[in-house]
């Protein structure tokens, strides 16, 4: 076999360990009663996992240590039942149909699932596996196969488990060059040749493959595949010809490199060529420039804005000139969500994204409470936002797990992988307060050069937060008077002053004129319509916001404000 050299080295020495077991035995020494052959093979799809378990199995039936030497294969749907009582006898007749041989289990990680699902049967089935490797009939080979970080949490699932594997085998992913030796070698059982234009085509893919594979990866599977589709693209390319009768036995077996190109071209990165839409990208702007404060913020824009207007003019690549990923850094209240919304539409409308929306996340929204959930979970919303922004707000928390996984870990890994494969199609805008981000970029090592624009959200001064209570209060038709107005300012500019790093800032504004809004409304409605003015409807006045008091020594609200009754 091609590759696998750690396995190869694993399993002769594990052999050779055997035979001296068996000796050792025959020559009278009690070491053990019998001799362990269960094993765990750990490693992606197409590693060779089945292949080897087949060798096995002759083997261990040459050297006497089983009795037929067949491989019996199941996973959990084999194993599992529905319904209460019919689990066991699954197990067990399946265990029986493998005696002789080896019962190789495929994904047997699935077996073990979340401890409070008490309607999951695979705990049954691992019972019934453990009593059988522990005082069972004997001549049977259990082998349990899966990923490796699944299979890793498998193994912990019971306390007995472990220690009834004797032997464990990594799999690891096939290297380009060992591809290439594969793809050859499939070539020639299939009576095909490539041409040196074909083959070095093949290599840069197989190079490329490897570089941007996951835990999916098909491996020898995959190049199986390729050479299949090659062969059976060159015999369409020939049946189109006019000539077919005519052509040579060499002309059936050479694969062109036009066979093998389009295999990858669906996979190839496609550039996102779309035009600048002006009108959109002046409304988006002018969304932008009516927010108040983030005067730092908007020049940085702007100026992203009119870099990106030079490059489609001087026709540069733009995917690869910017980077749609950035964080956001600052308390609550500050921006950061409605800024991510607008810069969307920015970029949508400088032709950086297709569709220009928003997919707001947490870390509850990516990460999952077993192995293998969270990466599904993440890539879900990945898929969501493609085209658009995937907003992780109070992303450190994803570096901040614990326990004996952290799942938020896995989340970071699936995103920077997709940030890199997918470069262009879709953007990342990481937030959350300014000394968390940093520990959370400092946490993983492909953060800090994915994330290469950094926007910092300042608190909003006294002033700033009175615009955004006034502009709240218009859009209602409403204006405080002199008394009230000078009333909020003194309290706004006392809630900056005692602030700490959960000061609300705009969100706090927003909470305020919506009581005073509400109490305002109130005061309109304890009095007859005969005596209600236009003046009296569109006016706030100090009764209204008179319960907005600043208390230094304690403080009897989030939004540090006493309420009066």
């Amino acid at each position: 076999m091609i590759g696998l050299e750690s396995v190869k080295t694993s399993i002769k020495e594990n052999i050779t360990y055997l035979n001296f077991a068996k000796l050792r035995q025959e020559k009278g020494f009690k070491d053990s009663s019998k001799i362990n052959l269960h094993s765990i093979f750990t490693g992606n799809p197409g590693t060779g996992k089945t292949t080897v378990v087949k060798m096995l199995g002759k083997i261990y039936q040459k050297m006497g240590l089983l009795s037929k030497g067949h491989v019996h294969e199941v996973d959990r749907a084999l194993l599992v039942a529905e319904f209460i009582g019919q689990t066991a006898p699954k197990t067990k007749k399946a265990i029986e149909d493998a005696r002789g041989g080896i019962l190789f289990i495929d994904e047997a990680y699935s077996l073990a699932r979340g401890d409070d699902d008490s309607k999951d049967f695979g705990k049954e089935v691992i019972e019934i596996l453990l009593k059988e490797m522990s005082d069972g009939k004997g001549d049977i080979a259990i082998i349990g196969a899966g990923y490796p970080k699944e299979m890793e949490i498998f193994l912990e699932s019971n306390p007995g488990l472990k220690s009834r594997f004797a032997h464990y085998f990594n799999f690891e992913d096939y290297l380009p060059e060992e591809m290439h030796a594969i793809a050859l070698f499939a070539a020639k059982n299939k009576e095909v040749v490539f041409t040196p234009e074909a083959e070095n085509y093949l290599k840069e893919q197989l190079i490329e493959a490897y570089r941007k594979r996951d835990e999916s990866f098909g491996n020898a599977r995959f190049v199986h595949g390729v050479v299949e589709e090659a062969k059976m693209n060159m015999g369409i390319r020939l049946m189109k010809l006019p000539n077919v009768a005519e052509l040579t036995k060499e002309d059936f077996e050479v694969i062109l490199l036009e066979d093998v190109a389009p295999i990858f071209a669906a996979n190839q990165r496609k550039k996102l060529n779309l035009k600048i839409n002006d009108k959109d990208l002046q409304l988006a702007l002018t969304e932008l420039n009516d927010l108040i404060g983030m005067e730092n913020i908007k020049q940085e824009v702007f100026e992203l804005t009119k870099l990106v207007k030079f490059y489609n003019e001087t026709g540069k690549d733009v995917v690869n000139k910017f980077s749609l990923h950035s964080i956001f850094t600052g308390n609550p209240g500050t921006g950061k969500t409605t800024l991510a919304r607008i810069i969307a539409k920015i970029y949508k409308a400088l032709g950086l994204l297709e569709r220009g929306h928003v997919v707001e996340v947490d870390r509850e929204g990516l990460v999952a409470g077993y192995v293998g959930q969270t990466a599904i979970k993440t890539a879900d919303k990945i898929e969501e936002a493609m085209g658009g922004i995937l907003f992780i707000d109070e992303a450190y928390a994803l570096s901040e797990g614990g326990g004996d996984y952290n799942f938020g870990q896995e989340a970071i890994e699936v995103i920077l992988k997709r940030m890199e494969d997918a470069r262009g199609k879709f953007g990342v805008i990481a937030a959350g307060y300014p000394d968390n981000m940093t520990k959370f970029v400092e946490s993983n090592p492909g953060l800090k050069s994915r994330f290469d624009k950094t926007f910092h959200f300042y608190d909003y001064l006294p002033e700033q937060m009175m615009d955004i209570a006034r502009m709240i209060l218009k859009k209602e038709g409403l204006k405080a008077n002199a008394e009230a107005d000078k009333h909020l300012s003194e309290y706004f500019s006392k809630l900056y002053e005692t602030r700490d790093k959960f000061f609300g800032n705009a969100r706090s504004v927003r909470q305020v004129i919506g009581e005073t809004i509400k109490n305002q409304n109130l005061r309109m409605a304890s009095m007859a319509a005969n005596e209600r003015t236009r003046e009296l409807l569109d006016s706030v006045i100090l009764e209204d916001v008179a319960e907005f008091v600043v208390v230094e020594q304690k403080q009897t609200s989030t939004l540090g404000f006493r309420l009066n009754t």
